[in-house]
């Protein structure tokens, strides 16, 4: 069954499919897009009969679509599978409602394939201080070989070594600042064993005379803490020191002073004196290296930003494939990022069939691959273990055989270039 009818322009609608909405009809089929303008075409049609009055027996035709909800001119577009026209205006199918037809999927474009990354090369400026100074010292033979011909007038070899140097000189003073403090240290605990030792003779001299109870008699003598015995830290012993020095100048009848033993105020003087120098000289120690960290530290802050300088300046000078990168110790640009190569390996052996394998470091490396070459038996390096740290103890090894060691650098981009082999005999 077909029918057709006009809608008027208005933005109100007008009057609406006049075969169907006069005879209480709702249509069920799709309309047809193609149809001219303001026309539809309906496949069949059904009966509507409206929320609330099951029998169908509303008189207005509206009522008749009391299940679809009223749409203006405007407020749809011409493809849409839910819009039916009416009267007095156009209707919209919603979910739930009869006949309802669910929007098409939407289509899920083409997935990319991810590509892989692609590691380029890089050189950041190193954080550790020996891997800073071993990339200063590249740059600067890199300068030396190339600062004219490459017009690097702020980055001069002279500049650069200079900055270095004094980085270097700034470290050697910090290590003699913390070289000397186990000697302070020394020193101290030295002085406070000699106050423990007279201490806890005056305690046993004055015993005698004062019993060995706390008591008002002890108040006089300085002893902390209202108790007869050796203080028990280095500053409540320091303090009993100047008090029995006090006591003992107020009652020199209860000094002793013989080839075995010496309780005097004389000594205890001498003794307070001692310790009161060590601790003076551990203070100022202490303060000295504080003084030296902080200097090491703005020395360490300038050259940083110097050696960032100088590879500004070569990647305003170099091309991105350049050889005369490596001359400065650099990747070229162009390059994989590979780790750079370990440096200060040292191994030992430490009995048992095992070897104790350490570096400092190896710039842009995550973790480290360490190799072992037995002599006589490995015709190749075997890679004993990965780890994260800069130290690996290698195992199960024959005692009294000469072993080779190798470390690489790895990261993600891959496994760097191999260290400088070391030997050792396993014991």
């Amino acid at each position: 069954m077909e029918s057709r009818g006009r809608v008027h322009g208005g933005r109100g609608g007008g009057r609406g499919l006049t075969a169907g909405a006069a005879t209480g009809a709702v249509p069920t089929g799709r309309r047809f897009p193609g149809a001219a303008p303001g026309v539809c075409r309906i496949e069949r049609l059904a009966v509507a009969k409206p929320m609330g009055d099951p029998a169908g027996t509303s008189g207005r035709d509206g009522a008749r679509f009391g299940f679809m909800k009223p749409v203006r001119w405007g407020e749809f577009v011409w493809n849409d599978k839910n819009v039916y026209w009416g009267s007095p205006s156009a209707f919209r199918l919603e979910p739930g409602d009869p006949n309802y037809q669910p929007p098409d999927s939407p289509v899920d474009p083409p997935s990319t394939p991810k590509k892989k990354r692609k590691y380029m090369a890089s050189n950041p400026t190193p954080n550790r201080y020996d891997e800073l100074v071993s990339g200063g010292e590249d740059l600067y033979d890199g300068l030396v070989k190339h600062a004219v011909a490459l017009d690097l007038k702020d980055n001069s070899p002279v500049v650069v070594r200079a900055d270095l140097d004094a980085l270097i000189a700034s470290n050697n003073d910090l290590s003699a600042a913390e070289g000397a403090q186990p000697a302070l240290y020394t020193a101290l605990q030295v002085a406070d064993s000699n106050a423990k030792g007279f201490i806890g003779a005056v305690v046993k001299v004055l015993s005698i005379s004062l019993g060995n109870d706390w008591s008002d008699a002890w108040e006089a003598t300085g002893l902390p803490d209202n108790r007869v015995g050796i203080p028990t830290t280095q500053d409540a012993r320091f303090t009993a020191l100047n008090g029995l020095k006090a006591y003992f100048e107020k009652n020199p009848t209860m000094e002793v002073s013989t080839t075995v033993l010496t309780v005097t105020a004389a000594l205890a003087g001498t003794l307070w004196t001692a310790v009161r120098d060590a601790r003076l000289a551990v203070k100022a120690g202490q303060a000295n290296t504080k003084n030296k960290l902080m200097a090491k530290d703005a020395k360490l802050a300038a050259f940083r930003t110097r050696y960032r300088s100088v590879i500004d300046d070569l990647e305003g000078k170099l091309g991105d494939d350049d050889p005369r990168w490596y001359d400065f110790g650099l990747l070229r640009p162009a390059d994989p990022a590979l780790p750079g190569t370990p440096f200060s390996v040292e191994a030992s052996a430490i009995g048992g069939g095992r070897i104790l394998v350490q570096l400092a470091g190896s710039r842009r490396a995550n973790s480290f691959n360490y190799y072992r070459k037995i002599i006589g038996t490995d015709p190749d390096p075997v890679k004993a273990a990965n780890s994260e740290g800069t130290q690996q103890t290698i195992e199960q090894l024959p005692v009294g055989a000469t072993v080779e060691v190798t470390v690489t650098g790895v990261n993600d981009a891959g496994e760097g270039r191999p260290s400088d082999k070391v030997t050792v005999v396993v014991t």
